[in-house]
């Protein structure tokens, strides 16, 4: 009879197991998928914000009225060309003139050209940076990777965009007008202190965040500092100026 009951206990137990096991495996079964895009968002936000910047700050009403055609090869091998290409295009013609498609219909020629286009990046750190301790020769001891241990760290992108453009009578080669050079900076900053954070701050971020979440600006900047053309939906009003009738060409004959 006690046989009969340690066999039944152990039989209990061996399924218990096997149970406890199978419900692991069905929890654990869920997978996700991450993919990572060549360039951070972070980086093409800080170059689009910078370009945006630079090209507010141009005045472009001396163009009013005028047929010109926007002349980027010297800008073809800039980082984010297109963008800066159709930014200054789209400000030119908010600004009231009339853009040519190809060089010979226009009256005038508008160059852009680039200084400056891209990101840089620093770092500063109070603690024990990331050490790499050598191994001991003739032991068996190998070499030991330290982390780094942050009291306070802070990190620091940049966008820098430069630019200047220029416009000539195509006819007659004569200057009409030069923007001068312009630049523009965005900037996107993350702080820990003892190792919480990132407290996230940055004219490239709407609002300060700690680890993702929304709080009270703490540390400087806050989103979208300064203003932006791109921020403001341009709207054109019955007092804007007023673009010349375009003339049907003659039917053929």
């Amino acid at each position: 009879m006690k046989k009969a009951q340690g066999t039944m206990i152990l039989l209990r137990a061996v399924v218990s197991v096997h149970c406890a096991v199978l419900l692991v495996h069905c929890i654990g079964c869920g997978t996700t998928k991450w993919s990572d895009t060549s360039r951070t968002a972070t980086e093409q936000l800080l170059i689009s914000d910078a370009i945006d910047r630079a090209v507010d700050r141009v005045d472009f009403a001396p163009l009013c009225r005028r047929k010109c055609f926007v002349k980027t090869d010297a800008i073809n091998q800039t980082t984010d060309h297109d963008y800066l290409a159709m930014t200054v295009r789209q400000q030119i013609a908010a600004a009231g003139a009339a853009l040519s498609v190809n060089e010979e219909n226009a009256d005038f020629i508008v160059e852009v050209r680039s200084g400056a286009v891209g990101t840089d990046r620093d770092e500063f750190l109070v603690g024990i940076p990331a050490l790499t301790l050598p191994a001991i020769p003739g032991t068996t001891i190998s070499g030991a990777v330290i982390p780094e241990i942050p009291v306070i760290k802070r990190t620091r992108q940049q966008g820098i965009a430069k630019l200047a453009l220029f416009a000539y009578n195509k006819h007659t080669g004569q200057s009409i007008w030069s923007s001068g050079n312009n630049r523009g900076e965005s900037s996107a900053k993350n702080v820990w202190v003892g190792g919480l954070g990132p407290w996230t701050t940055g004219t490239i971020r709407r609002e300060t965040t700690f680890a993702g979440q929304p709080v009270p600006a703490l540390f400087g900047e806050y989103g979208n500092t300064g203003s932006s053309w791109i921020t403001t939906p341009q709207v054109f009003h019955d007092s804007a100026p007023q673009m010349p009738p375009v003339l049907a060409p003659p039917p053929k004959k």
